[in-house]
């Protein structure tokens, strides 16, 4: 079978082969004049789908390259002029000349020619690209990430994040609002494509800066989906339902209606395939949010480290998985500059996982290795709320607000056991038994208001900031802790409850003046924060008894103000900000009734940002700022946490915040006549006081933490993203490559550790260009990293991961399509016990049937040699750390999709009508 996906991808290029032109001409207007970014393309004439495209330069040529022969309709347009259509037979009888191209202004009639539903595949509009959607053919099915994949300038990544023109895309909006929220992939993994009438890429401004008219700098790449009208009057979507070996099962439906001042959809899934809700942030949902990915298994606490998320890039989900999401979006726009939008969702999962770790430790004196076996069985829900006002006042007031409730309840049984060796001897060895339940409900609101005056030049803010959280948590745990040497049994029940809270609030107050070619904004800003953890730890006996010395009750209070001060330049080619803030804090905390430790701090926080555009679609930036971090209060709690008895932590209330710098450059390419696209970065921190741990290890190879703040941490790194297509061969390629350098200090035994590390990655992907019937894309990944341990040189290791992936899928009509996904991890022995490799191999076929193509039938194979396996390596302070964990295994499911709406029906193209 892998030799079959080979053979597949190495014949490829082939798809792209054949004779090809490439043509060249100029665009005018009649007073000629060039038309520069005029958009010339050849469409396909049986149905006016997009096939080759060129952008007229400065001096208003084009060229349209790797033509192949046959007839084509060639289309020219700029926007206020009339769109021209020429038919044309390649290879030209006079070479590669289509000659000179004269567009007539929009008012000018065509006499006696009507041109109904016409076609233009791509608009140029200032900071906006359009496409129009039915110029690029989709299958009956496709959704609007399919869409994506096939326009020029925008990449889509296996995991569905987007880059457009090269850069992040970040927000996803439908008809200009917002869609559940702020996550983009709701939008794009949901809505199907034949509802789309265009997209738009959009450098978009900040809201207050589209209102006040006055630039903040402040860009965020976005992406708009246009609905079509028709869709705008009735409700359309799918329900989809599917059965499959081993009782595994699937079940969705997705519902929308839209119009010009209403937005409602309704989204549903059911499964226990290990797929997750709606989008990325449904992942985050079932985990209680970022805040409960910190820290790790068989003991590990984690800090820092690069903050990835395997779920991010596609990668398969540990555990086996049943879960369900829903959720309703609605938004109402009495005008376009007034509307109210609200959003719930509720997210739910049931996971069994299974997982073996083996880690290495080192301390001056050797290693130490450990060994841990944990079954669990978690039940999370999530239910969050998302509520949001735009409000325009009259012409020199605006209004925003954005709210959010969130609720998680979670609840979590497990056993373990662990052993420990010290030079191949048993040293100790854990029995472990805990039941967990958590709730967690958190809300927090920002509003913002703006005030124009003195004819614009002058406007006031004022921002508004509140968070508010509870959480409450019972853990109930049962040890069984034995010690070979010298012999000895610890054996205990104790349960730990616990209750946290946290109130935040801030305001802002600015003003900002336009002072000739400056703008200046002197701001500020105070706020204060409220913590607090209230635990009861005891032994669950009738009456349970109370241990005092391990339920204190602690508080942290932290209240600062920021005067602060920034001057912006800004020109048709450049945008300079400098910025100057004074931060003075306090921050105390209080365990019982004992004597506060207050820490005081006063901090100057320069910054800076600075970007050219030297030429069109080049750009170069650099940025610079500085900030205060402040401990956690779960750090500063100073009462030992025994649930593991070999693996004991302790906060610090001596704790001092972080100060922080950041410096990034980054240069950005995008040539819009070739889509190539190159984006290189380098992004370097400098923090001073960092918090990292201290870590004392006795003879019974128990492990007692404590987070120290050491002098310093640096972390340096650069990345080089560059993307082409090859026209000769048909496809486009994709190559990435990224190092980092962390230099830490944590303490081992009294003795400072500086532990470095060098990360490698590099990875290179081919896609075809021309997706009509065949979508193939393959591609490779390195990983190499590299530690150094100053406690004991011969310590210093390194590992290596490489990673093959391919998909191909082939569409030879609108009934059937094919496809088949390949992905093959291989793990590196070095460091590690053995070498792992890891082959996931899952393939499927659909046909679509029914009047419009309403129905889809698909078979899926998922993982056919039943080998999937998760690998976790990972390489940090100073241990070494593998784990393994169960995953869902080899399945064949079949399943039936139903269209609420009509697909299948003609495709647009453009109807032209002669008069009589």
């Amino acid at each position: 079978m892998l030799r079959i996906f080979k053979y597949l991808f190495l014949l490829m290029p082939a798809f792209g082969f054949g004779q090809q032109y490439t043509l060249n001409g100029s665009i005018f207007n009649e007073a000629g004049e060039t038309l520069p970014y005029a958009t010339a393309v050849f469409l396909d004439p049986s149905d006016s789908t997009f096939l080759y495209f060129g952008i007229s330069n400065l001096e208003g040529s084009f060229e349209i390259k790797n033509v192949k022969q046959g007839h084509y309709l060639l289309q020219v347009a700029f926007l206020g002029y009339e769109t021209y259509y020429k038919s044309v037979e390649v290879p030209l009888q006079n070479g590669s000349k289509l000659g000179t191209i004269v567009l007539k202004e929009r008012n000018l009639d065509l006499a006696g020619v009507n041109i109904v539903g016409e076609r233009v595949p791509m608009r140029i509009k200032k900071d906006t690209l359009e496409f129009d959607a039915g110029a690029f053919k989709t299958r009956p099915g496709d959704v609007a990430e399919d869409l994506l994949k096939k326009l020029p300038g925008v990449e889509v990544d296996r995991a569905g994040n987007i880059k457009a023109l090269g850069e992040n895309v970040n927000q996803v909006m439908v008809d200009g609002k917002e869609f559940f929220g702020n996550d983009p992939k709701v939008a794009t993994k949901n809505l199907p494509a034949d509802a789309l009438d265009k997209v738009q890429v959009i450098d978009k401004k900040s809201e207050e800066s589209e209102f006040t008219g006055i630039d903040d700098g402040q860009r965020n790449k976005a992406v708009n989906l246009v609905l079509k009208e028709d869709k705008k009057d009735g409700i359309f979507g799918d329900i989809e339902a599917g059965l499959g070996t081993d009782d595994h099962y699937k079940g969705a439906a997705k519902v929308y209606r839209f119009s010009d001042k209403t937005q409602f959809a309704a989204l549903g899934m059911l499964n226990n395939i290990n797929q997750y809700g709606f989008s990325f942030n449904d992942y985050l949902n079932f985990s209680g949010g970022l805040s409960s990915m910190v820290g790790g298994g068989g003991g590990q606490i984690t800090i820092g480290g690069d903050g990835s998320l395997p779920i991010n890039f596609g990668q398969p989900v540990t555990g086996l998985t049943t879960s369900g999401a829903g959720g309703l979006n609605f938004s109402v726009s009495k005008t376009k500059l007034n509307r109210v939008f609200l959003s719930y969702m509720i997210n739910g999962n049931e996971k069994k996982l299974e997982e073996l770790t083996n880690t290495q430790n080192f301390t001056e004196q050797g290693i130490y290795r450990q060994t841990q076996e944990s079954f669990s069985k978690e039940n999370k829900y999530a239910h969050n709320v998302n509520f949001g006002l735009r409000r325009r006042i009259d012409s020199t007031q605006n209004l925003i607000l954005n709210a959010k409730l969130s609720f998680n309840n979670g609840k979590s049984p497990g056993n373990s056991s662990s052993m420990s060796y010290y030079n191949d001897t048993l040293v100790n060895s854990l029995l472990q038994n805990t039941s967990y339940f958590s709730d967690r409900i958190t809300s927090n609101a920002g509003a913002s208001y703006q005030k124009k005056f003195n004819a614009n030049r002058s406007v006031f803010k004022l921002r508004a900031n509140l968070e508010l959280s509870k959480t409450s948590t019972d853990d109930l745990f049962d040890n069984q802790t034995r010690y070979y040497n010298p012999p000895s049994n610890l054996a205990y029940q104790q349960y730990q409850n616990d209750v946290s809270s946290k109130l935040n609030y801030s305001a802002t107050a600015s003003f900002i003046q336009n002072v000739r070619y400056f703008t200046v904004e002197p701001n500020f800003q105070y706020g204060q924060s409220f913590e607090s953890i209230s635990r009861e730890q005891g032994i669950p006996v009738i009456p349970e008894v109370i241990i005092d010395s391990l339920s204190p009750d602690f508080t942290k209070n932290h209240n600062w103000i920021k005067p602060a001060i920034s001057i912006r330049r800004d020109t048709e080619k450049t945008n300079l900000m400098l910025g100057l803030a004074l931060q003075n804090g306090s921050i105390k905390n209080s365990l019982w009734d004992d004597e506060p430790v207050v820490e005081k701090y006063l901090a100057l926080l320069p910054s800076m940002n600075w970007e050219l555009e030297y030429r069109t679609g080049k750009r170069i930036s650099v940025y610079y700022d500085t900030r205060i971090n402040t401990p956690a209060i779960q750090l500063m709690q100073p009462v030992s946490d025994y649930r593991n008895p070999l693996f004991i932590n302790y906060g610090n209330r001596d704790l001092e915040s972080e100060y922080i710098h950041n410096l990034s450059a980054n240069w950005l390419i995008f040539d819009q006549f070739s889509s190539t696209s190159v984006f290189s970065n380098v992004n370097a921190s400098y923090t001073k006081n960092k918090i990292n741990w201290e870590r004392n290890i006795d003879q019974q190879l128990v492990q007692t933490m404590k987070p120290v703040n050491v002098s310093d941490d640096y972390v340096i790194e650069g990345g080089l993203d560059f993307s082409t297509p090859i026209r000769k061969l048909g496809i486009k390629t994709n190559v990435r490559i990224n190092e980092k350098y962390n230099r830490g200090i944590n303490i081992i035994n009294g003795v400072s550790n500086i532990n470095k590390n060098l990360t490698h990655r590099f990875s290179l992907r081919f896609d075809n260009r021309k997706k009509d019937k065949w979508d193939v894309a393959t591609g490779a990944a390195v990983e190499i990293a590299n530690s150094w341990y100053s406690v004991q040189e011969s310590l210093d290791n390194k590992y290596f991961n490489f990673s093959w992936f391919s998909e191909i899928a082939f569409s030879p009509n609108d009934s059937w399509s094919y496809s088949a996904v390949a992905d093959i991890t291989n793990y590196s022995a070095e460091s590690f016990d053995s070498p792992i490799s890891v082959p996931l191999i899952s393939a499927e076929v659909s046909y679509n049937f029914l009047k419009n193509k309403r129905g889809e039938l698909s078979l899926n194979l998922f993982d056919l040699l039943d080998k999937n396996t998760n690998i976790l390596r990972v390489g940090e302070m100073n241990y070494l750390m593998e784990k393994q964990s169960n995953s869902i295994g080899r399945y064949v499911m079949l399943s039936f999709k139903y269209r609420l709406n009509k697909f299948g029906g003609k495709g647009g193209g453009i109807e032209i009508e002669f008069d009589n």
